[in-house]
């Protein structure tokens, strides 16, 4: 019994052909999930870079709006007289475009107030934290409180593929009248 278990033992008689099949298999199945991965992590930087792209055009549409407020030839156009006269209910959207007349995003204006009301804005941009539209000058802005006022407006933009919002307030001085 001895002899039969050592000549099984000592028998190498394909051997190789499994040892080269498990090591075919290992290497296929190393490469399946290296090519997985390789694919996996572009997907991942193609979606970061367009989620980058699009924040910088609603950022650059955000920048037009305040930048270009009262400008003839920018469609962000809204501390108009007709928007000022409309007083705590003006609001303005205008979509933001490129050079070539490509369509950014979208740039909505509207006061800051107290109170709720329906604009014809969309519901991001109606969204806004309650405060007074106007006020007095910050402190130790070099305005002085009895003949100026502040007046406050949010600017939302919206990239136009809509997954990316940017927002901010801003405030403008006024003489008093």
């Amino acid at each position: 019994m001895i002899k039969a278990l050592k000549k099984t033992i000592e028998n190498e008689h394909g051997f190789v052909l499994g040892t080269a099949i498990l090591i075919s298999a290992i290497l296929i199945l190393a490469g399946t999930f290296a090519i997985w991965t390789a694919n996996t992590e572009m997907h991942m930087v193609r979606n970061e870079s367009e989620m980058i792209r699009e924040f910088y055009n609603a950022e650059a549409g955000v920048v037009d709006a305040i930048e270009n407020y009262n400008n003839d030839t920018v469609s962000t156009r809204w501390l108009t007289n007709t928007f000022l006269l409309n007083g705590e209910d003006a609001n303005n959207a205008a979509t933001y475009t490129d050079g070539n007349g490509n369509s950014l995003a979208l740039v909505e204006v509207r006061c800051i107030r107290n109170s709720d009301y329906d604009s014809p804005l969309t519901d991001a941009a109606d969204n806004l934290p309650m405060q007074p539209h106007t006020s007095s000058p910050p402190v130790g802005s070099g305005y002085s409180l009895k003949y100026f006022e502040v007046r406050r407006y949010a600017i939302t933009a919206t990239s136009t593929d809509g997954n990316t919002q940017v927002q901010v307030g801003v405030w403008k001085i006024f003489n008093k009248y």
